[in-house]
């Protein structure tokens, strides 16, 4: 009997097609792995960004609000209170006749402007930590479409409020894109997840839930020549 090398096997034109076909796949492994240890890398820097931008408190325009000094007591069932200086998202309280932002919107709203409202529980952890990154959303947002409002509305506070919402757990972010004024309820909203609370997938998640009609349809147009052109 004639005995063949097994360095021929190796040779052989299927077991090549094997090896370049084991190549593309690890290649693959290995690309994914990668993307996804890039992915949680630029989640931990932004988790320690937006930390130490908690911690500075460091926020535009300082003067544009009345820095009294208020007791705990007042602070403690808001998360939003103009006292901290920033003119980017209010706290619902439609009693506060100083602040003009502030209206009774779920009733008869005097602005006609699209709304993203927070619906928080002030002892809420999450809603604590979230409470930051939801000023520098609404700054951002605000840079692009300076008509959209932002709030926030106690739960502790105004608790018929948000049962009347639906809201079972927090935070909620609700998106009004086309408020014209009239009463605004459950069903005018768009609920927009906030996942791990991340300034920039947040901010696309409202950027996308505010398009006004005009820009779905330019949307869905250029969604369609896309499809059509492939």
């Amino acid at each position: 009997a004639m005995l063949i090398p097994l360095s021929s096997f190796d040779k052989h034109p299927s077991n090549s097609r094997h090896r370049k076909a084991t190549s593309r796949i690890t290649k693959i492994v290995t690309y994914k792995r990668t993307l996804l240890l890039t992915i949680a890398i630029l989640g931990i820097i932004n988790y320690f960004r937006s930390s130490q931008y908690n911690t500075n408190n460091k926020l535009d325009a300082p003067s544009q609000h009345d820095t009294k000094i208020i007791t705990s007591d007042e602070t403690s069932s808001y998360l939003y209170p103009p006292h901290e200086a920033h003119p980017f998202v209010y706290d619902y309280n439609p009693q506060n006749n100083n602040n003009d932002h502030i209206y009774d919107f779920f009733r008869k709203s005097s602005k006609k402007s699209p709304k993203v409202i927070e619906f928080y529980d002030p002892k809420c952890g999450a809603c604590q930590a979230f409470k930051y990154n939801y000023i520098e959303i609404a700054k951002k947002i605000q840079e692009q479409k300076p008509n959209v409002q932002f709030y926030g509305v106690s739960c502790q506070v105004y608790k018929s409020i948000c049962d009347d919402f639906g809201v079972k757990r927090f935070p909620k972010i609700l998106v009004f894109p086309d408020d014209d004024g009239t009463t605004i309820t459950k069903e005018d909203g768009i609920e927009v997840p906030k996942g791990t609370g991340t300034i920039y997938f947040v901010t696309a998640r409202l950027m996308k839930a505010l398009r006004t009609k005009e820009e779905i349809e330019m949307d869905r147009v250029a969604s369609s020549k896309f499809s059509a052109g492939r």
